[in-house]
């Protein structure tokens, strides 16, 4: 009976070791560019100073390119939605070396990734988006996150019309700005050939329109 006992429970001893290391969030080594004074993004039993980097790298990528003569981070976030929901970002022309260079070292988190069929490659399984989904400001935002998270039904064409009314909000907000960026940014270049030379350049569609609310916050 005791030798029963002890088999059963070395089978569960491996079955949960299995499982933990599928969820295990990697921290890969990485030459920082970003300070880490403040922790943005604390979620419990996962290291983010990596995915805090990764969203820095993003929030710096957009602003530089949709606002490039004064970086206005409300605006930049608002032109990305609006470009990622019609499919017409430039990746290519986007992405930063130093965001490439985040892409890689975010790999190593095999747990992380997954073919999506919107065409993103984020694991939404991922422990992570459960932090997120508790943290995201807006209440009524939060309640539609976390509704497609626990049904396995995350998709960007059933999230773009809550996403897109709620773009001011992200760049005070550091959990949904971190969603936006693992799956509308590096999901979405997880696989693509950067390097490559666009043979059709796709301009940002920009608006012209200010408030008073501008302003380049991390």
């Amino acid at each position: 009976m005791k030798l029963k006992l002890t088999i059963v429970a070395l089978c569960l001893c491996v079955f949960n070791c299995k499982q933990d290391s599928n969820t295990k969030t990697h921290v890969a080594a990485f030459d920082y560019k970003y300070p880490n004074v403040e922790k943005l993004v604390d979620c419990r039993g996962i290291d983010t100073r990596l995915l805090q980097e990764a969203m820095q790298s993003f929030e710096t990528d957009i602003a530089n390119f949709y606002t490039p003569e004064k970086p206005v981070l409300f605006r930049a976030y608002r032109e990305f939605i609006n470009n990622t929901i019609s499919n017409t970002v430039d990746y290519s022309a986007l992405v930063s070396h130093h965001s490439k260079k985040v892409l890689e070292a975010l790999k190593q988190d095999e747990a992380l990734w997954v073919t999506n069929p919107d065409g993103s490659n984020i694991n939404y399984s991922h422990p992570l988006f459960k932090c997120i989904g508790k943290n995201i400001k807006d209440e009524s935002l939060q309640t539609t996150f976390n509704a497609l998270i626990d049904t396995n039904s995350m998709s960007l064409r059933i999230f773009s019309a809550p996403l897109r009314n709620k773009s001011f909000g992200m760049k005070d907000d550091k959990y949904l700005a971190t969603y936006v960026a693992l799956a509308l940014f590096y999901g979405k270049i997880y696989d693509k050939d950067l390097n490559a030379n666009a043979l059709n350049t796709v301009q940002p569609t920009l608006n012209d329109d200010h408030t008073n609310h501008d302003g380049h916050n991390h």
